[in-house]
């Protein structure tokens, strides 16, 4: 079996399970994050023990990234929804950068049609921050919006190991 079709099955299986059962999903999307963190953070640590005689200054911002990366994945398994917490946060990043270009766009544009287009990208990026808003107050949405997405990547895969079969 094409690769391609493998995965494209997985991501529609997985994005139904994120549409129909989005607080296990979200959930379990946050229990895996977490438990990434905390391997990630050890290795951090030791990993910055380990230089330590070679480089002391490298060894403790180490040291210091496996210390935030564990209490993270604390975090992510026990209190805050990571699905939800990271979607919000890449599109506040996404709303502030999007507002930033289009004001820059509006003020700085060459000609009416690069004006309206960053008048565009303005209202765009208020939407984006209201996105923002809305994952991380509600999570399911965020779930579903990630399923949906799932589906749509699935059946894209899926399609195009047919198109070249």
């Amino acid at each position: 079996m094409d690769y391609r079709k493998l995965l494209g099955i997985i991501f529609i299986i997985l994005g139904l399970l994120f549409i129909v059962y989005p607080m296990y999903s979200a959930a379990a999307v946050s229990w895996i994050a977490g438990i990434c963190l905390i391997a990630f953070g050890f290795a951090s640590i030791i990993d910055g023990f380990s230089v330590w005689s070679m480089m002391a200054h490298v060894s403790a911002i180490k040291i210091l990234l496996g210390i935030c990366a564990i209490l993270f994945g604390i975090l992510f398994i026990y209190e805050i929804d990571a699905l939800s917490f990271l979607v919000g946060y890449i599109f506040y990043l996404i709303a502030f950068v999007m507002i930033f270009a289009g004001i820059a766009g509006i003020f700085f544009g060459f000609n009416s049609i690069s004006r309206i287009t960053s008048i565009l990208i303005l209202i765009l990026g208020i939407v984006a921050f209201f996105l923002a808003t809305f994952s991380i107050a509600q999570p399911l949405y965020t779930a579903i919006l990630v399923g949906i997405c799932l589906i749509m990547e699935g059946i894209t895969f899926f399609a195009s190991s047919i198109v070249e079969s």
